[in-house]
C-alpha cells in the first residue's frame, strides 16, 4: 500500500539520499561532465538547501512510501509560467527510486500534488520535462498536461531542451 505524507525538516536526510540516488539513476547518462552533474546535485539536494526548502511556506515536499520510502515530489506555489503568463503550482520534481517506477505510484503522487495545489487556491499546474525524457513527457500528458512552449537549460558544457507542460487544475 502506498502512503503519501508531507515532508518535514527532519526528513532532509532522507530527501538528500533519495534525491541523489534517484537523480543519478534516471539522469546521469544525460550529463557530459560528471562534475557538472555533481554540482547540480549539490545545489538541489545538499542538506542546507533541503533544510531551507522544507521550511519555506511557498514550497512543499511529499514523500511516497510503501513499507519504505519509494519516491518524492517537490513543488512551489504561485510560480509564473512566463513573465506574462499564468501563475500556478510549479512541479519541480516527481522522482522514484530505482525499481519503483511502473507501479502506478506516479499517478498517485501526482494527484496528491494536485490536491495540495488546489487546497492552496491554485488553478494551474505546470512543469518542465527534458526533451531527452519522452517517457516522462508521456506520463505527464496522460495526467492531462499539454505542451505550452520550450526553453533551454544550460551548463558550461551542454544545453538541453525543456518542454514546458501545464494544465488547469
Amino acid at each position: 500500500m502506498l502512503t503519501i505524507h508531507k515532508a518535514q525538516p527532519e526528513d532532509a536526510g532522507l530527501l538528500h539520499q533519495m534525491g541523489y540516488t534517484s537523480y543519478r539513476h534516471h539522469f546521469a547518462h544525460l550529463w557530459h561532465e560528471k562534475q557538472e552533474m555533481e554540482a547540480f546535485l549539490e545545489q538541489e539536494y545538499a542538506l542546507p538547501v533541503l533544510d531551507q526548502s522544507l521550511r519555506d511556506a511557498a514550497c512543499c515536499w511529499l514523500i511516497a512510501a510503501t513499507d519504505k520510502p519509494v519516491g518524492f515530489a517537490k513543488f512551489s506555489f504561485r510560480q509564473p509560467v512566463t513573465p506574462q503568463g499564468p501563475a500556478g503550482t510549479l512541479l519541480h520534481k516527481l522522482y522514484f527510486l530505482p525499481g519503483m517506477t511502473g507501479k502506478s505510484y506516479g499517478e498517485r503522487l501526482f494527484e496528491a500534488v494536485v490536491c495540495q495545489a488546489r487546497a492552496r487556491g491554485e488553478a494551474f499546474l505546470w512543469l518542465e520535462v527534458l526533451a531527452a525524457n519522452p517517457q516522462a513527457r508521456r506520463f505527464y500528458e496522460r495526467q492531462g498536461l499539454r505542451h505550452l512552449h520550450d526553453t533551454v537549460f544550460g551548463s558550461a558544457s551542454q544545453q538541453s531542451t525543456l518542454h514546458i507542460l501545464g494544465r488547469e487544475i
